[in-house]
Formats: C-alpha cells, sequence, structure tokens
C-alpha cells in the first residue's frame, strides 16, 4: 500500500503515521526493526526501492517513510554525480517541479513506474508538509486509490470558524467535557495549533478527572496561553464603555498580569480599528460572514463587534484612534510614563 499523508497540520501528519505503523508488527520492537524512515530531499529511487524491496522480518510488512519527496523543487547538484546519473537512466525520483523539462520528466517518469511495482509486503508513506494540489506523481497516486492501491490523507487545519468543532471532537476523544465558553476561549487564545490545542485538553482531562465539566474559568487558570485573557477584557470593556470594569482590568493587566504598556496599548488600537472597519462593512451592507473574512478574525466574534461598534459613532471611533496613537507618541518621546499615559488615555477613551 502506498500512502500520502499530506499538510500543514503537524499532529494529524503525526497521528495517521503512527496509525499506520501500528498495523506493521504487533511487537513495538519488531515494528522499529521494520522501519526506515529516509529524507526524500536527498534519497535516490534506487534507496527507495532497496528499503521497499526489502523483505519483512518477523512483521507482517515494512513500513518505508519518505518525507518531502513530492516538494524537491530542484534537480539534484553537480557536487552529486552519482545522482545525475540516476536521474539521467530513469533510475532515481525526484520533485513535482524541477529545473528543466528533461530532468523533470526522468524524475517523474521513474517515481510513476516504480508505484505501480510496490510489493504488497510494503507500506510506502509519502510525507509532505504542504498540501499538494497537482502534478503527475498525485495524479497517479489518485487512480491508485480508486483501485485500492493507495491512501490519500490530507491534514489541513481547520478554519476558524470551524475550530470550535474541532476542539469538541478532541474533548471527546480526551474524555472530557467542556462547557460552551471553555471551548470559545481555548479556541480565541490558543488558536489552530492543534498539537499545543491537544496538550492542553490532556491537561484539562487530568485536572477533570471523575466528571467534571471544564468552564471558562477554568481554562484561564490552567492554560498559559489564556493569560491574554484579560487585555481582550479590557479591550471589550472599553468598547462597550464599561468605565468601571476597564479601571479594573487596566489595574490587572499592568500590575498582576505583567503585560508590556506598549503592547497592551497595540491591542487597543486594534480594537478601535476593528470596530471603525466593522461598521463601515456594515453600513455597506457586508454580512457577517464576510466581515469575519475581511477583518481575518473568527466568525463568532463579529457579533460582539457589531454590539460594540453601535454604541459609537464614527466621529467617536476616530477621535479615540487619535488619542491612541497621541499615546503612543507620548511613551515613546518621553513626554509621559507609559503607565500615566495608559490612565489618562483610559479617562478620555470612556468620557468622550
Amino acid at each position: 500500500m502506498i500512502t500520502l499523508i499530506h499538510g500543514p497540520a503537524e499532529l494529524l501528519r503525526t497521528e495517521a503515521l503512527a496509525e499506520i505503523r501500528a498495523g506493521i508488527a504487533d511487537d513495538p520492537d519488531f515494528a522499529d526493526l521494520n522501519t526506515t524512515r529516509l529524507d526524500g530531499r536527498q534519497a535516490s529511487l534506487a534507496e527507495i526501492q532497496n528499503a521497499c524491496d526489502t523483505i519483512p522480518f518477523l512483521a507482517q510488512r515494512r513500513l518505508v517513510i519518505v518525507e518531502g519527496l513530492l516538494g524537491r523543487s530542484t534537480a539534484p547538484s553537480r557536487s552529486h554525480p552519482a545522482v545525475l546519473e540516476q536521474v539521467a537512466s530513469g533510475g532515481d525520483s525526484g520533485s513535482e517541479e524541477a529545473s528543466s523539462p528533461a530532468v523533470d520528466k526522468a524524475q517523474n517518469q521513474a517515481l510513476l513506474a516504480y508505484l505501480d511495482r510496490v510489493p504488497e509486503t510494503s507500506e510506502l508513506v509519502l510525507l509532505e508538509e504542504p498540501v499538494l494540489r497537482s502534478g503527475p506523481v498525485l495524479r497517479r497516486l489518485l487512480e491508485l486509490q480508486r483501485d485500492g492501491r493507495a491512501k490519500i490523507i490530507i491534514c489541513e487545519k481547520p478554519k476558524k470558524s470551524d475550530l470550535p468543532g474541532w476542539i469538541r471532537t478532541r474533548a471527546r476523544f480526551r474524555q472530557v467535557r467542556m462547557d460552551v465558553t471553555a471551548v470559545a476561549d481555548l479556541a480565541e487564545f490558543v488558536g489552530d495549533d492543534l498539537r499545543q490545542l491537544d496538550q492542553e485538553l490532556i491537561k484539562l482531562a487530568d485536572y477533570a478527572a471523575g466528571g467534571k465539566t471544564v468552564s471558562s474559568v477554568d481554562v484561564r487558570q490552567l492554560v498559559p496561553a489564556t493569560r491574554t485573557a484579560s487585555v481582550f477584557e479590557l479591550v471589550d470593556a472599553l468598547g462597550s464603555g464599561n468605565a468601571p470594569a476597564a479601571g479594573k482590568l487596566l489595574q490587572h493587566v499592568l500590575d498582576i498580569d505583567g503585560e508590556h504598556p506598549l503592547r497592551l496599548l497595540t491591542m487597543i488600537g486594534r480594537q478601535y480599528r476593528l470596530l471603525i472597519q466593522a461598521k463601515a462593512l456594515q453600513a455597506s451592507g457586508v454580512k457577517p460572514p464576510e466581515i469575519a473574512k475581511a477583518l481575518n478574525v473568527a466568525d463568532w466574534t463579529v457579533p460582539k463587534l457589531l454590539n460594540q461598534a453601535a454604541k459609537h459613532s464614527f466621529s467617536r471611533l476616530q477621535r479615540a484612534m487619535e488619542r491612541v496613537l497621541a499615546t503612543d507618541e507620548a511613551i515613546k518621546t518621553g513626554q509621559m510614563g507609559d503607565r500615566e499615559a495608559l490612565d489618562l488615555l483610559l479617562a478620555e477613551l470612556l468620557e468622550q
């Protein structure tokens, strides 16, 4: 069997490979003995073929993993005459793109020919970080997949709008129950780093052992990435005009979280910029899903942005941006201390 595992989601690539490896032998030690891993950017087709043609030793199959073979974008260098000779004779495999049509054709023809001869006793796994969109090798693998002789696994990260669903599914796999706000916080503050999300879910599963449902409070206590939650709460309080909450959160962010004042100022400016853009797009008749795409934010954040934007006129939002810029200049030129400048800015933003 030939399996192409391609896509940028490292966690999904690793798990897909682990599933194949689990079928090599019942004993993990024998699986190791029957596994060969090659760097496809350097390995010749002869090396790949030799690994695949070797008979398994006390195992059901051999596993041959070749990384980056289809992503090779240049012909072999002059410092490797043996490789050049193999390519010239049709014995080397290479990339979907090569530095010349002749080399490209030779490389692809050699690999295409061997794909039909991979022994049934070997699992040939082609690992590629980017998603392959075209090329003769991909086309041939699609044909072999239809015949049941190959398998293609795409490992892409979920879109922002699909990330909460991915987290819920993964949480069930890790046997941890989470409420809606906990899922939203993980999606917002960890983002689409699937490996990090999985590690945090493992941690939350240990914490909630016994059936506890993980809440937003639990996430913010246990997940380091959510330390910035206070910053987002602050900018939300500013956007909503909630002066008491904004004052408390400013003190918490600076004194307890230790947030750098200039980074905090950047986040405040970002919030007002998003409010201006969201308000303008809504006024132009753009629907929330398109607003999310235009602003590059998650779908579920758009209603909150629009609700906050409705509390302000365009002129008020523009004045807020002007005051943010003036505060930035005052801090950087030494006219005011950063804490003093932020306290003054907060008062100005809330008194408009």
